[in-house]
């Protein structure tokens, strides 16, 4: 994937997550943040939070193949809440959390998701700009608004010191990573895991997904 030119300038604090000290931001594991997309009631006895980032082909498989079961047998039952905290590796994730905040409210997750369904696509462009700045248009973001929402500084501060503390406080060192109510979910096989952690600590067993075991 060729590097953003325009954008990775625009963009040239992502390198550098320093711009806010982690006293400044409140990123505690199980505290809610405007930064987060959070699915479920707020006072669900149990708290998933999940570190991704949309250019992390894991986060993209268990986003894909996961997320749908987790919320089916879980948040619909008002067992679980999902924090979802982004994660900035690169300018391409950077955009695209800019990009969903931007698109607003409710379809914050709805343009993520769309973002992360032609994950492919944008990993084998030659011109990721150009790639993007395509997808956004089939969600209705036009040019002058896709340039509005990468130049949100302060959001991008936000998610620069956010990826900062989830490394230095949170021990976060790749994505996705998982916990439950403060406490890590080390995946060994498969994300399929993470439903099985979340049904012993409800004490439940989650129906199966279709077309799984």
């Amino acid at each position: 994937m060729r590097k953003l030119a325009t954008l990775a300038v625009l963009l040239g604090l992502v390198a550098n997550p320093a711009t806010l000290s982690a006293d400044e931001t409140s990123w505690k594991k199980n505290e809610i943040n405007s930064s987060y997309y959070v699915s479920g009631i707020q006072d669900a006895p149990i708290t998933l939070v999940v570190y991704s980032s949309p250019t992390c082909s894991h986060c993209v498989d268990f986003h894909r193949n996961e997320l749908e079961a987790l919320k089916r047998d879980f948040v619909e039952k008002n067992v679980l809440k999902v924090i979802y905290r982004p994660y900035v590796r690169n300018s391409v994730d950077a955009v695209i959390f800019m990009l969903s905040k931007a698109h607003g409210g409710d379809r914050y997750f709805e343009t993520l998701s769309y973002f992360m369904s032609r994950f492919e696509e944008i990993a084998a462009a030659d011109d990721t700009e150009t790639a993007l700045r395509k997808i956004a248009t089939e969600l209705a973001i036009d040019r002058t608004d896709f340039d509005l929402a990468i130049s949100d500084q302060a959001y991008l501060d936000e998610l620069n010191a956010g990826t900062k503390q989830a490394q230095s406080e949170v021990g976060v060192t790749g994505t996705p990573t998982f916990f439950i109510d403060d406490q890590p979910i080390n995946i060994r096989r498969s994300f399929k895991e993470v439903s099985a952690a979340v049904a012993e600590k409800a004490g439940m067993v989650p129906a199966s997904p279709e077309g799984h075991p």
